[in-house]
């Protein structure tokens, strides 16, 4: 066996895919330096405290984590929300906020709501990323256009756009025109596959032709002064408990879309690779909730990890998360290298590459599609989640998102028959054996019904108005199929059988699953039917009854001979009950 180089929290890295995995996160982390520029630009921070999240929230993600592949850092899908944050409670609070959602993320991780956020609906996704991507680019046109004069303070979507066509009286024909071209040599560039990233050559051609041509075009170091080229000193300045909680709405919306964009990632890493290992969802979250924790203390903002980055990074070759970790060394070797040159990128530039990327995560060609095929009522989840992140916040379109395809499932589910009556005239369910519809057919005295899915409070009513409450004849229940009864499902049943022996008929439940049967023990219902041990099938049912109805025709037969003459008395619940 060849040597193995054992990473920490990772399974043995062969050395021979050491080479590969260092390349993959060279590209990575040379793709990655203007992106986080341009994420900080968005985000309301200065350039270098997206650096500073690539570098330490990026290699802790990658060696904590469950994905061998994700790439973590500020990514587009936070920014409506943290530039909300950072103008309605001020920049510091982002560091706050990314230390509490942090902690919730490695409170989900270890309590293991890794895999249930995986049911997030997919509409709700599409939606609020088509949002986010809306806001994004939104964002960005003061910054594309030169404007001067707005306000940065601005909350609201519309007030945000008013203020911008209020002030396009002071567009800057240079930042025009940087942006204006880099957003067409990006189109024109990244419409297949390259191996020099687009986002890099816009950034140093933009800032070439600015300097060449003594471009009067805002640049970054105008507007956040020269980016520093050392390290951060660690600090728990910003900690605050009172505002902690305030900020817990916040960092939780924060959290869940970390989450949501992580696992996605890392799923879609998966399906990229296809070599069979999959992710660890509750771990992934317990790394990136440690990264979201150490980050801020290192000068950083909430980070998740990034879908587009992470692509590149196996493009590249990676193999390992080895890859993420050197793509965070190669973020720190270029700070201290590079941070000079980065202030004089032209912010036309960034806003140009954040459009491109604002595009990308829309995904419109699926969009496109979905509005096109998608059930109309469906529809209503996903434009509804899209407006509401554009003219609300990201908060409540993720809680209205859920909400309505809730309603929507909801309204599906109770149309669904719970239970229907078994005749045995050949128009039966195709679940039924063929013994058991002839049994239905050679026994009119008595009612079958077959139940199926779960009977819980969406399925009660129904349930309740299919079987005959106050029908005289036994009533067998086959109930093979009900994987789960909730406490509305075992009150409506225990009603139906009560009533039904008020009215003199009985009640047999059969083929009932063991976890069904321990909730119809312990909540009683098993006292009040014929068979109180539930592990009957509906073959033995029948044969119980017709055994049942031999013992009462002999019995009658024997009374009339004693007696010379008939004795018609119909057979009762208590006799077949005694069999």
């Amino acid at each position: 066996m060849g040597h193995r180089f054992r990473l920490w929290s990772s399974q043995n890295l062969p050395w021979s895919e050491i080479p590969r995995n260092v390349g993959s996160g060279l590209v990575v982390g040379v793709v990655a330096f203007p992106l986080c520029i341009a994420l900080a630009v968005a985000a309301g921070v200065p350039p270098i405290v997206g650096l500073y999240t690539a570098v330490f929230a990026g290699s802790i993600a990658s060696a904590a984590g469950g994905s061998r592949f994700n790439i973590t850092g500020p990514t587009a899908a936070l920014v409506p929300l943290l530039l909300h944050l950072a103008v309605t409670e001020g920049v510091e609070a982002l560091a706050l906020a990314a230390m509490i959602a942090g902690v919730i993320l490695l409170a989900m991780g270890l309590l293991r709501f890794g895999r249930a956020i995986r049911y997030m609906p997919r509409l709700v996704i599409v939606g609020f990323t088509a949002g986010i991507a809306v806001s994004i680019a939104a964002g960005q046109l003061n910054n594309l256009l030169g404007l001067t004069g707005t306000d940065p303070q601005l909350e609201y979507f519309h007030e945000k756009m008013a203020d911008s066509v209020r002030h396009l009286g002071s567009i800057e024909p240079a930042s025009l025109a940087i942006g204006l071209g880099s957003i067409l040599f990006m189109g024109i560039y990244q419409a297949r596959p390259r191996q020099i990233p687009g986002a890099l050559l816009v950034v140093v051609g933009a800032t070439i032709v600015a300097q060449a041509f003594d471009l009067d075009a805002a640049t970054v170091s105008q507007k956040y002064g020269d980016l520093p080229r050392s390290l951060p000193r660690p600090t728990l300045a910003f900690f605050d408990f009172t505002r902690a909680i305030h900020l817990l709405p916040s960092a939780a919306a924060i959290a869940v879309l970390g989450a949501v964009e992580s696992l996605l990632s890392a799923v879609v890493a998966d399906g990229m690779v296809g070599d069979g290992e999959r992710h660890n969802p509750d771990r992934e979250l317990v790394g990136q909730g440690l990264a979201n924790i150490v980050a801020p203390i290192m000068g950083g903002i909430p980070a998740t990890a990034a879908i587009a980055r992470t692509a590149t990074g196996i493009r590249s070759g990676a193999t390992s998360r080895l890859s993420g970790i050197i793509h965070s060394v190669v973020v720190l070797l270029l700070v201290v290298a590079l941070a000079p040159l980065a202030g004089d990128i032209p912010l036309a530039a960034l806003a140009a590459i954040l459009i491109i990327v604002a595009w990308g995560i829309a995904d419109v060609p699926e969009l496109v599609k979905l509005v096109k095929t998608a059930p109309r009522t469906e529809l209503l989840t996903l434009g509804g989640t899209m407006l509401v992140t554009v003219v609300l916040d990201l908060t409540f379109a993720i809680a209205l998102g859920v909400m309505v395809s809730l309603v929507l499932l909801l309204r599906e589910l109770i149309r669904i028959p719970v239970a229907a009556q078994v005749l045995g005239d050949g128009g039966d369910p195709e679940d039924i054996p063929p013994t058991i519809s002839e049994a239905a057919r050679a026994h009119p005295e008595v009612l079958f019904f077959n139940a199926s899915g779960i009977i819980s409070f969406h399925s009660a009513a129904a349930f309740e108005s299919t079987l005959p409450r106050h029908d005289p004849r036994t009533l067998i229940l086959r109930m093979r199929d009900i994987r789960h009864i909730d406490s509305s499902g075992l009150i409506t049943l225990q009603g139906v059988i009560e009533h039904r022996r008020g009215s003199g008929g009985e009640t047999i439940l059969t083929d009932v699953r063991p976890e069904v049967a321990r909730s119809l023990k312990r909540f009683g219902i098993a006292q009040l039917v014929l068979d109180p041990e539930l592990d009957q099938t509906t073959e033995q049912a029948f044969r119980s009854l017709q055994r049942a109805a031999d013992t009462q025709a002999e019995g009658e037969q024997q009374h009339a001979t004693d007696w010379g003459g008939p004795f018609d008395r119909p057979a009762t619940a208590t006799d077949l009950g005694q069999v």
